[in-house]
């Protein structure tokens, strides 16, 4: 998902004019869609789980110990991976297109300074459900948006196309 900072007039990104001189510099911040699950969904899934344990003591009682070692350590590495996937923050980034230079920065990647004048937005879609999005500059090139969705990533490059497009002279 993202949200656009600095907006002029409030716009939207579809009826986003093209920039003029002197406008604020429009901030995007782009965010990982973490959805979380609802309380129904969770007893749900503590309901199969449950299943699932009393599934895996039935053949213990048996004496047959190898498929409920292997049950119990399967379900202890998913419920590690849910936890750590939990605890570990959504993936974000921010790109600031002012008048005369164009800021990038993550939650992963150091800061990013390009002046505008000189950089563009490279789309590359191998495929047609894969689209990856560049900013480049005769030096440099660093993919944007890796954490936003096919159609979020559309929607992002036609706003930050727009607003390469005119540079002050």
């Amino acid at each position: 998902m993202y949200s656009i900072h600095n907006c002029p007039d409030g716009q939207s990104c579809p009826a986003m004019p093209a920039p003029r001189a002197g406008d604020a510099p429009v901030t995007l911040h782009l965010l990982e869609n973490r959805s979380s699950l609802s309380q129904d969904a969770r007893v749900t899934f503590t309901t199969l789980i449950c299943l699932f344990m009393v599934m895996t003591i039935l053949p213990a009682a048996k004496g047959e110990l190898l498929v409920p070692v292997f049950s119990l350590g399967t379900m202890a590495l998913l419920l590690g991976a849910i936890e750590w996937h939990r605890r570990k923050s959504p993936a974000n980034e921010w790109l600031t297109i002012e008048e005369e230079r164009l800021r990038w920065w993550s939650n992963s990647h150091d800061k990013v300074d390009f002046p505008k004048r000189l950089t563009r937005l490279v789309k590359v879609e191998p495929t047609p459900s894969c689209l990856r999005l560049f900013l480049e500059t005769r030096s440099r090139r660093i993919e944007i948006g890796r954490c936003l969705s096919l159609d979020e990533k559309r929607s992002v490059a036609s706003l930050i196309a727009l607003r390469l497009k005119e540079t002050p002279a």
